[in-house]
């Protein structure tokens, strides 16, 4: 243990590993804000790329010419001022309100005064918008191509000139092969870290350890000894708490298995007593008087209900995972002792003899029943219907609940309440039996679903 603590006390103290490859493979398997191709771009005309292509044509145009068109778009009265032949029908088009072929926007794609002649035109006719898409400038629809009409004017020049890693208002824009990806703060972050980088902007000057395109990636300092010391000691403490917890949890399980064992064990002896009472009154059964005879049964049915919980938690002690193998069941006859006991009707589409956990089974179903005679409203009603190697047993009562959901039900509860205890009692059972619980509604419906063989089969 002391070798293997110093072991991991050097290993903090070791500086972390700067790897690009590592971030490049991180950003691969993370998922961007967005993405484009690269081809979608390539497909634009340059001019609908660059930057300088919103700004004023002064090296086309004296500015004098340029300002004359400015005040007569501003004005559309005569006369015009000299212009070329194309760009004359394009402000008398935009001052007359006439409507100018989407064709003609092919071959005409920046203003002399700086932005693309759609972008002017859809200022007067923005019935257009979904046709001259094309025709518009980068900037001009930032919401395109993941957003790269948003960078700035500087990132968009080097995108333009091959670049593969950018930075722009916190966002990074890696080129993966024929992808453009953009990665918010809160994603590239956390990635570059865990690859030892630390990433910025490079200004002009700067020296940089590692130049990617326009982003600087310099190793991330090494932190204090003291402080990775520090961590170690927290996550061996952790580790001596968590192990702590866990041999204190395996030992008070121990503990009550035990009680419960003992517990078992010694109600089997007043069991077997309350037994033969209750044969030796059986043997006088005729002699009994009447209003006593009632009595008797529900004596008789708690002494037997008695003596098969106890059997059941002394094989549910022996054995940590199963509940009792299956045994044969016919299920009318079962069904009928059920419904019996619980003053039900139930519904039966055909009967069959299955293989079935008789005691556990019974066990869920008497808890439904007392829960839906005490918490429901009449009519009380089973339904069993055997499909596809499952049975599907449903209690049904003509009650409404709130919520129809088995969490929410079974939080409101509590385990404090009978009806939430014989629940979460149901619901353990069943999961240990391979099945489920459900509930449905309305009206309300509680549902047991097991999986069993049919013995004909």
């Amino acid at each position: 243990m002391p070798r293997l603590f110093a072991l991991f006390l050097i290993a903090l103290s070791l500086p972390a590993r700067a790897d690009v490859a590592a971030l490049q493979a991180s950003l691969r398997e993370a998922h961007p804000q967005a993405e484009t191709a690269v081809a979608a771009l390539q497909q634009l005309d340059a001019a609908l790329l660059r930057p300088d292509s919103l700004y004023p044509a002064l090296d086309q145009f004296p500015l004098s010419e340029l300002q004359a068109l400015y005040r007569q778009r501003g004005q559309c009265r005569q006369p015009w001022p000299a212009l070329p032949a194309e760009l004359l029908r394009f402000e008398r088009a935009l001052c007359g309100g006439q409507a100018l072929p989407t064709r003609w926007f092919a071959s005409h794609l920046i203003h002399p005064l700086g932005g693309s002649y759609a972008w002017h035109y859809l200022q007067r006719h923005p019935e257009a918008a979904s046709t001259l898409q094309p025709y518009l400038h980068l900037r001009e629809r930032p919401a395109a191509f993941a957003g790269i009409g948003r960078l700035g004017d500087d990132n968009l020049a080097a995108l333009l000139s091959g670049e593969r890693w950018l930075l722009d208002g916190g966002a990074l824009w890696w080129r993966d092969g024929s992808n453009w990806r953009r990665y918010g703060a809160g994603q590239w972050r956390p990635l570059a870290e865990a690859a030892g980088l630390e990433l910025s902007p490079q200004a002009d000057g700067d020296a940089c350890p590692q130049l990617l395109g326009r982003v600087c990636a310099r190793p991330l300092p090494p932190s204090p000894w003291w402080w990775r010391a520090l961590a170690g000691f927290s996550l061996l403490a952790a580790a001596g708490v968590l192990a702590y917890g866990w041999r204190q949890r395996r030992r008070l399980e121990r503990e009550r298995r035990f009680v419960l064992q003992m517990l078992t064990h010694e109600l089997r002896t007043p069991i077997a007593g309350l037994g033969n009472v209750v044969e030796e009154f059986r043997s006088g059964f005729d002699r009994l008087p009447e209003d006593a005879r009632q009595g008797f049964g529900r004596l008789a049915d708690g002494v037997l209900r008695l003596r098969q919980l106890a059997d059941a938690s002394r094989h549910y002690l022996a054995a940590d995972r199963r509940l009792g193998a299956p045994q044969p069941l016919p299920l009318v006859e079962w069904l009928d002792s059920v419904a019996e006991r619980h003053g039900a009707t139930y519904c039966l589409d055909q009967d069959r003899n299955l293989n079935l956990p008789a005691y556990w089974l019974g066990l869920c179903l008497d808890n439904l029943l007392r829960n839906a005679r005490q918490h429901g409203r009449p009519p009380v009603r089973v339904t069993a219907v055997w499909r596809s190697r499952r049975l599907r047993l449903q209690v049904s009562d003509g009650g409404a609940l709130p919520r129809y959901r088995l969490s929410l039900l079974r939080r409101e509860l509590g385990l404090g309440a009978g009806m939430g205890l014989g629940l979460a009692i149901v619901r353990r059972v069943m999961k240990r039996l391979g099945g489920r619980l459900a509930l449905e509604g309305p009206p309300t419906t509680f549902v047991l679903e097991l999986p069993c063989d049919d013995i004909a089969d």
